[in-house]
């Protein structure tokens, strides 16, 4: 993969700014504010020890002691509105990086499936969520364009003052921020190789020290006595940690001798040529004092840019990180209401057309795979992990796009049906349980409790056999689940959520294909297969396809695909597939011989 484009700093300005001038333009006011105030307050800094001094030496005049006042006056109305105006911007900079973190959830939520879940998307979603949660990237573009922009006018200001004195004074303040420049450009090097060499040693250390919190391995670490082998290790892995931290000290502290080498020459270069000129009467002590002010203001502002351009660039790269996730993940094809509630009543006929599938490594799971499931037909989807089940029901739900060939519902290809269409027909109980802190009718109906049928709720709840143990809490199905929110949430046991799942389903009613992807793992395998017989005797004339890693709980289904790396391997009966002797038998016999196993080993 090649490596991406490094983006211009602007970019990741400018989407930061028009973010800020979106979500809350009085910010963009503080910001001006700020950028404005200390200018002004660094001037006045300047010309009011001059005025002083003039004062002092001329004599005391009511135009001059006015000046001094006015000069007063500017430095602290322009302090007080820098602080009032920095203040004012820190909560609220906090409340955009929570937007911006609100618009990444959003995205997450609507981009590709396919994206959301690879490698390449998470890493993308988590550094943007990070980016935003803290704040400290938006921080530092806000600060260092702020920095960069008073360095900028500041220059302008001290530059033209000491040009007018003689240009050779900016020329030889230039050179010698030169010299900063590479010295702070140096430190910069040697700190990011600090960071990468230390950030490796930080992980192999930190494993260490989870290693011994952990009470997981606790009984390794005392059975196979590796406490002394585990302290050596972590003895070294923080002497290197030290020698690469001293490296780095003795680095910077040669930057800092030379940075202040630099700066002691240019006080003395200044203060000699400045002191010539007042013994040739060419400048007034108050003038001595106004140019000196100037040089050293001149050179801080130089530092103070580059150090700023530096911040810019640290903050921008989390900022494009943002900005780019936000375009990089495509949306999913949404059109209209999703109407999950109401179905279309059609049923459903699924074929899979010669479909070729691979996650992106040059490995195809499902490879030139042919399937036809007739509307109405209950069919089990068999194999050992990694056989290809799960992506096949995914690539049928349209989270994924096939490398080649087609998936068609009633002879429609997934990927052309609009979102709400397909989000109507096919409702979905994963192995995962998702089961959200909100009341039990919510987690059912997946609606907000205004739109949602608690009765209907009820009902579905019975029939998936979970009703009892709900309606044993006081609040019965107004229970709050989970103790994320609320610590006296209602909390289920594995079997109980997913029999949750299938209630969710149920409410579903009107959808036309209905999928099981290992719901019940969580059971035993006799409250498995009663489940699926149970939940079988629901589906009317709909579409069902079933999959689960328990063979013996699909027996009772006429069609049982047997895959394996992709395709399918054997096809049938129960009866018909053990009759073959084949994989699905000898799987099966496996399975039955440790269930008879365990039920001997609990007799």
């Amino acid at each position: 993969m090649s490596e991406k484009r490094k983006e211009p700093l602007w970019k990741g300005i400018f989407y930061l700014l028009s973010t800020i001038a979106r979500e809350d333009p009085f910010l963009i006011l503080l910001l001006v504010l700020c950028m404005v105030s200390s200018v002004m307050a660094s001037a006045a800094m300047v010309y009011l020890p001059s005025c002083a001094v003039s004062l002092v030496e001329n004599g005391m005049s009511a135009g001059q002691f006015g000046l001094l006042l006015g000069i007063m006056a500017a430095y602290l109305i322009a302090s007080t509105v820098q602080s009032g105006a920095q203040s004012g911007r820190g909560m609220r900079q906090l409340f955009i990086g929570r937007s911006m973190l609100y618009g990444v959830f959003l995205r997450r939520m609507d981009a590709d499936y396919a994206y959301t879940e690879s490698g390449e998307g998470q890493n993308a979603y988590e550094k943007a969520r990070q980016v935003c949660l803290w704040g400290a990237d938006i921080r530092q573009v806000l600060e260092g364009a702020m920095d960069l922009v008073v360095c900028i006018l500041s220059f302008a200001l001290f530059s033209g003052l000491l040009a007018a004195l003689d240009l050779r004074l900016v020329i030889f303040l230039l050179a010698l921020s030169a010299i900063n420049y590479i010295m702070l450009n140096r430190a910069e090097h040697a700190n990011e190789m600090r960071m990468g060499e230390q950030s490796a040693e930080m992980r192999r250390y930190y494993y260490f020290i989870n290693a011994f919190q952990s009470p997981r391995i606790g009984k390794d670490v005392r059975l196979y006595h590796m406490k002394d082998w585990l302290c050596k290790a972590m003895d070294q892995s923080l002497a290197k940690l030290w020698e690469i931290n001293a490296d780095f000290q003795r680095r910077l502290m040669g930057n800092q001798i030379t940075a202040a080498i630099t700066m002691l020459f240019r006080d003395g270069v200044m203060f000699a040529y400045l002191i010539d000129k007042v013994c040739k009467g060419e400048i007034t002590a108050g003038g001595f004092v106004l140019y000196f002010g100037a040089a050293s203001q001149f050179s801080n502002f130089i530092t103070t840019c580059v150090n700023s351009y530096g911040v810019l660039q640290l903050g921008c790269r989390g900022v494009q990180a943002v900005r780019e996730y936000l375009d990089g993940a495509q949306e999913g094809k949404r059109e209209g209401d999703d109407g999950l509630r109401e179905g279309g009543g059609e049923k459903a006929a699924v074929e899979f057309r010669d479909v070729c599938f691979s996650y992106g490594d040059g490995r195809n799971v499902i490879e030139h795979f042919n399937l036809t499931i007739r509307a109405g037909e209950k069919v089990a989807l068999a194999g050992v992990n990694g056989a290809g089940k799960t992506t096949l029901v995914k690539l049928l739900c349209g989270l994924y796009t096939p490398q080649s060939g087609q998936v068609l519902i009633n002879g429609t290809p997934v990927k052309e049906m609009p979102y709400a269409e397909r989000a109507k027909m096919i409702s979905v109980v994963f192995q995962d349980c998702l089961i959200l802190p909100y009341t039990v009718a919510e987690n059912v109906s997946l609606r907000p409790l205004a739109d949602t049928d608690t009765g209907r709720v009820i009902q579905c709840l019975r029939l998936a056999g979970i009703y009892d143990d709900i309606a044993a809490h006081p609040m019965g199905v107004m229970a709050q689940m989970t103790k994320a929110v609320d610590p006296a949430g209602l909390m289920l046991s594995g079997g109980q959520k997913q029999k949750i799942l299938l209630a969710r389903m149920l409410y579903r009613e009107q959808s036309a294909l209905w999928i099981l992807d290992e719901p019940t793992s969580a059971l035993d395998a006799i409250a498995e297969s009663e489940t699926y017989e149970s939940f079988h005797s629901l589906c009317g004339d709909r579409t069902c396809l079933y999959i689960s890693h328990r063979l013996a709980s699909m027996r009772f289904l006429t069609r049982i695909i047997f895959l394996e790396g992709g395709r399918i391997l054997e096809e049938g009966t129960h009866d018909e597939l053990i009759a073959l002797g084949g994989k699905y038998a000898e799987l099966f016999e496996m399975q039955s011989k440790y269930y008879r196993e365990e039920k001997s080993d609990e007799g």
